[in-house]
């Protein structure tokens, strides 16, 4: 490794380093002034907890958020078993196919009039 290479990594380890600290400090100052205003104001605390419960709800309430959870549950379910499903799928339908095939063969006069001339048979 060359030293430019060297420098370029240190800076960029320095660069991620400093948004960190900077992202720490505003979390902490948020913090704080949270703390402050609720010790002042305690009567906010349970309306801020609403307003966030509200906010959720509607949020998991909403149809784009089914979507995004039924999608990627979708998405898990066929990554996970697809290949079962698929198998299982192909061995239902082939089994269905197949006791078709044979009600046909089997049942080919159960459709025919009665010697007595009345209704076809049950089935």
């Amino acid at each position: 490794m060359n030293y430019s290479q060297d420098t370029s990594k240190n800076g960029i380890s320095d660069g991620i380093k400093q948004r960190a600290a900077r992202a720490r400090d505003i979390v902490e100052q948020v913090r704080d002034r949270a703390e402050d205003t609720f010790r002042d104001k305690p009567y906010l605390l349970p309306v801020a907890a609403g307003a966030l419960g509200v906010g959720v709800g509607l949020l998991l309430g909403s149809k784009l958020t089914r979507f995004i959870v039924f999608t990627a549950v979708g998405t898990l379910v066929t990554e996970t078993f697809g290949g079962e499903i698929r198998r299982l799928s192909r061995q239902l339908v082939g089994e269905f196919q197949k006791n078709l095939g044979q009600g046909d063969r089997d049942g080919a006069g159960m459709h025919d009039i009665d010697d007595e001339g009345g209704e076809p048979g049950t089935v």
